[in-house]
């Protein structure tokens, strides 16, 4: 896929009443369901301070930069850029984006192990291999999402696994071979390695043909809006994380992290929907390992989207959460997906292996802009009985003869696992509204 990037940062407020911690083995919380159940752009704001190891990388300041990759074309702008042209009114003109959301990509020490273990031809490391079964699907959207949950800070700072994560780059380089060409990096471990970590994780996938969101080197960068272009629409993102594992940046620090506080997020849709035909706001919150939605969840979603978000693309809980419409008292509507769960981790209870890849169409045409089809598409990660032979399967690909061998019955309180067990699972999570035709 094909795009041009820009970047830009931000400033955010602590979300206090949120004190979770990360994604090792969760902590069950009674809520839990039980077993029964080509070419590219990259503008940087001007003194951006920027090292990418990528040969095709942008320096500080440089607004012209151009690369090539493959696939189909899609723009970036900023804040900066649709204020300076005077562009901020949306004009109709009939266009459909075809988007996918993908959950936590998870970088655990079995996950490298295996990658490794995989590696030929001079590789290090073979991560692309535990994603051919949903390849095709990947490469089918106009645009990709997913959420790298763990850092990639850069060998330098040592390859390591929970609850301290930093996994190899070729982990990243992965998921854009794939084709996800949006990348979410706020999560509650950005700070696993510390300020260092974090700037290595921004600095790689700023060297990649991505666009990347929550990675801002300073408040400049936060207010510079990603606003992709495709097909003739325009979708701006904003993301937001509860909190950092209890980790903090030095005072001297000119990172921004975008931390949930309910009055920025609603500042920063108002901006966002002076530039974009569609705002998604990607939001990092809930319980970990509970399937059930908490109350801080629905009343931050019912102000992000009476304040204007299109969509707000949820996770943290490494499980599957509902998916809902949210009226508006205006009429519209908001597309909440309150968790889309785990694309990739070597977890040990029963319902962290079953997560989901949200599929919608943004449509565009004289009556304005709208979220048709969505669809919750689920995905098991499999592993076997040494929680290696790691495997994403999308689930109308997974087979009973697959589900009798996954290793999380080895491992985890429930020793369930099975094609009625995930059928169950997904059920009880998400409504038929939003299910695949196979599952109704």
């Amino acid at each position: 896929m094909r795009y041009k990037k820009v970047i830009s940062l931000f400033s955010a407020a602590l979300f206090s009443a949120l004190t979770l911690v990360g994604c090792g083995t969760p902590r069950i919380s009674d809520t839990v369901i039980e077993g029964t159940d080509p070419d590219v752009t990259r503008i940087v704001a001007p003194g951006a301070d920027q090292t990418p190891s990528d040969t095709n990388a942008v320096t500080s300041g440089n607004a012209g930069t151009t690369g090539t990759t493959a696939g189909t074309t899609a723009a970036v702008t900023t804040a900066a850029d649709t204020t300076a042209s005077g562009n901020a009114s949306v004009q109709p003109s009939d266009g459909v984006i075809h988007f996918i959301a993908a959950g936590d990509n998870i970088i655990h020490e079995n996950v490298y192990t295996d990658a490794r273990n995989r590696a030929k031809d001079g590789q290090d490391y073979d991560f692309i291999d535990m994603y051919t079964d949903i390849a095709d699907f990947v490469k089918s959207a106009d645009l990709a999402f997913v959420n790298q949950e763990t850092p990639l800070g850069g060998d330098e700072l040592g390859i390591s696994g929970y609850p301290n994560f930093n996994g190899p780059q070729a982990a990243g380089k992965a998921l854009v071979d794939l084709g996800f060409d949006i990348v979410n990096i706020a999560t509650n471990h950005m700070l696993d390695k510390k300020e260092a970590g974090l700037k290595g994780h921004i600095d790689f996938w700023n060297s990649q043909p991505v666009t990347l969101l929550g990675g801002y080197y300073d408040k400049d960068d936060y207010e510079n809006i990603r606003v992709v272009e495709k097909n003739g629409i325009k979708i701006a993102f904003l993301t937001y994380t509860y909190g950092l594992n209890g980790m903090t940046l030095p005072a001297s620090s000119k990172i921004y992290i975008p931390l949930i506080d309910s009055a920025e997020i609603t500042r920063m849709i108002g901006k966002a929907k002076n530039l974009a035909d569609m705002v998604f706001v990607v939001m990092h919150w809930g319980t970990d390992g509970s399937t059930v939605v908490t109350d801080e969840q629905k009343s931050l979603a019912k102000t992000i989207s009476e304040a204007g978000a299109d969509a707000i693309i949820g996770m943290h809980s490494h499980t599957l959460q509902p998916v809902e419409w949210h009226a508006n008292p205006d009429g519209s509507r908001t597309l909440v997906i309150y968790s889309l769960g785990n694309l990739i981790s070597t977890q040990y209870e029963n319902y962290t292996m079953v997560g989901g890849i949200m599929s919608f169409d943004v449509v565009k045409d004289s009556s304005g802009c709208r979220i048709e089809n969505p669809v919750m598409n689920p995905v098991v990660t499999h592993y076997n009985k040494e929680r290696l032979g790691l495997q994403v399967y999308l689930l109308k690909d997974y087979t009973k003869e697959l589900a009798a061998a996954h290793g999380t019955v080895n491992y985890g309180k429930d020793k369930t696992f099975s094609l009625d067990y995930i059928d169950k699972l997904v059920k009880k999570a998400v409504s038929d509204e939003f299910l695949p035709d196979f599952m109704k």
